[in-house]
């Protein structure tokens, strides 16, 4: 992949420039997991109340978590 930022910013994701980002192909025998970032207002949350933010783009990295106190 080429352009990986102009990939997400299809997908309405835009990243600082610091923030690295790293692109792998999977395989049959591997598979990657995209671990969200923990949303500015969940220090100290469970791992349920966590979960609840997550979101199928978060997952494969095409989205950000939901932010806590937000509608869902």
């Amino acid at each position: 992949m080429k352009d990986p930022r102009g990939v997400l910013a299809d997908f309405g994701v835009t990243l600082p420039q610091e923030t690295d980002i790293r692109v792998w192909d999977s395989t049959a025998e591997t598979r990657f997991l995209v671990l969200p970032m923990r949303p500015n207002g969940a220090e100290g949350w469970s791992e349920q109340q966590l979960a609840e933010l997550v979101t199928r783009d978060s997952m494969i990295g095409t989205g950000f978590p939901r932010t806590p106190g937000a509608p869902s």
